[in-house]
C-alpha cells in the first residue's frame, strides 16, 4: 500500500454501513489526474469509525474533498490476456 493526498470530487452521497460493531463509510470519487491526456480516475473511498460518522454527517454528493490516507490496487485476473484494476482509497 501507498499513501497519499490528493484532492477529489465526490460522485456518489457518502453511504455509512455497520459491520460488527464498527461503523464504516464509502463513495464513489473523481480523482484528478494531472496528465493533459488521460482522464480523471474514479475509485472507492472508505472511512472507519469515528471518521466514517464525520464524514458521513459533513460531506454531501458533489462536494470537493481533501484526501489523505492509503492506496490499494488490486489487479482482478479476467481472462488469459486482460486484468483489471480495483481501486480503492
Amino acid at each position: 500500500m501507498n499513501t497519499l493526498v490528493c484532492t477529489a470530487y465526490i460522485l456518489s452521497q457518502p453511504k455509512l454501513k455497520r459491520l460488527k460493531s464498527e461503523c464504516l463509510c464509502y463513495m464513489l470519487v473523481s480523482l484528478y489526474n494531472f496528465r493533459d491526456d488521460m482522464v480523471n480516475l474514479n475509485a472507492i473511498a472508505f472511512a472507519k469509525s469515528t471518521i466514517a460518522k464525520k464524514v458521513f454527517s459533513l460531506y454531501n454528493q458533489k462536494n470537493n474533498v481533501i484526501i489523505e490516507g492509503t492506496i490499494y490496487i488490486k489487479k482482478i485476473p479476467f481472462t488469459k490476456n486482460h486484468n483489471i484494476k480495483s481501486k480503492k482509497i
